[in-house]
């Protein structure tokens, strides 16, 4: 026989009485009632089916190399483009654009002046008939052809120079110190003597900063300007 400890018995001696209440109030059927529809409202447990193990198989690499089979390759949309400029369709030659002179003139690199004669002077403003920047822009359209960007730039700083405006060098970079215009004030045309010009021109360059520009700021344009005004004495 199995002897309790003294905390056994008073905890059987402890349910004897909360059961013996119980008794009393008339819960005692109400709790075994409690319980049976607990059991009741379990469902039975269902058993797991076991999953078949199934293994993955890794697909066997082969080289295309070894089985001599061409390899299969799909090109990029970048791949694409590439192919089709480098196809003989679309290797267009870039034809430089070619202009051409009628009138052939060189500077004197020896003269830094050559003024005109009074006749000169007076041929060349009879020629002119009142329309220098006219006959000037025709010059470089029908004559001494020029790009249209190049021709433009040059009708621009002839004007300036005729208007007497001046010309000076805009540009965050090189440009010239503020108030600095060459022949600012006085009218250009083309009886003045142009080969004295292009050394002033020269020398506002040493003083202000050079042209970064390819010489189309001053030496171009007054170059173009001596051409035309040979032609007309020719």
């Amino acid at each position: 026989m199995t002897v309790l400890s003294e905390y056994e018995l008073q905890r059987l001696e402890k349910i004897k009485r909360n059961e013996k209440r119980l008794a009393e109030l008339g819960l005692d059927k109400a709790k075994q009632d409690l319980k049976r529809s607990a059991t009741a409202a379990k469902t039975p447990s269902r058993k797991r089916k076991k999953r078949a193990a199934t293994a993955t198989v890794t697909p066997q690499r082969s080289s295309r190399r070894l089985k001599r089979q061409p390899v299969l390759y799909e090109p990029l949309m970048d791949d694409e483009i590439i192919r089709k400029i480098d196809s003989p369709k679309s290797k267009k030659k870039k034809v430089a654009r070619t202009t051409t002179s009628k009138f052939r003139c060189e500077i004197p690199m020896d003269l830094k002046s050559s003024p005109l004669s009074e006749k000169e002077k007076k041929l060349i403003n009879e020629k002119m008939e009142e329309d220098f920047l006219g006959k000037f822009e025709d010059y470089l359209t029908e004559v001494d052809e020029l790009s249209h960007q190049n021709r433009r730039n040059v009708i621009r700083q002839i004007t300036k120079l005729h208007r007497g405006e001046g010309i000076t060098y805009e540009c965050k970079a090189y440009g010239w110190p503020d108030g600095c215009y060459f022949m600012e004030g006085k009218v250009i045309g083309p009886t003045d003597d142009i080969l004295h010009l292009m050394e002033i021109a020269q020398t506002c360059e040493d003083d202000w900063g050079q042209d970064h520009g390819n010489g189309w700021l001053l030496r171009h344009p007054l170059k173009k300007l001596y051409m035309f005004q040979q032609y007309y004495l020719r």
